[in-house]
């Protein structure tokens, strides 16, 4: 939602056109297809990764995005979309709070699970050696 408008776009945005320069040298940043499947939900608000890119040099950096206009169409396409940048420190925690909960959930299956076993070893090594001190 922006502006109190909700925008919804399906996965694909054929033929959208996304360029980042750099304001200091012009140079272009490459950008890439995603290198996950990336879909976020952050703070109530959801989205796909178009795209990838890494900026190596601090500085101030202009993203802009078109519709090419077709051969013989007037004006451009008029879909609306709402582009965000997600800086990869962000994409990390969601990562790492996702990691967070597999490891917490192989916990709870396995320290149970290790317990379990451990009993079953003390409990036969204190039968076997009372067996054997029953049997000398």
């Amino acid at each position: 939602m922006v502006d109190n408008r909700i925008y919804s776009t399906d996965q694909e945005i054929p033929g959208i056109i996304v360029n980042i320069i750099s304001k200091d040298t012009r140079d272009e940043i490459p950008l890439s297809s995603p290198s996950t499947s990336s879909t976020y939900t952050i703070g109530g608000r959801s989205g796909i990764g178009l795209f990838d890119f890494a900026i190596d040099k601090p500085g101030i950096y202009e993203l802009s995005a078109s519709y090419p206009v077709a051969e013989g169409q007037q004006g451009e396409q008029t879909q609306d979309i709402v582009l965000a940048v997600i800086h990869s420190s962000v994409m990390e925690h969601i990562f790492g709070s996702i990691m967070g909960t597999v490891a917490g959930a192989m916990a709870i299956v396995f320290v149970p699970f290790a317990v379990g076993i451990t009993f079953i070893i003390i409990i036969f090594l204190k039968r076997r050696k009372a067996r054997t001190r029953i049997t000398a």
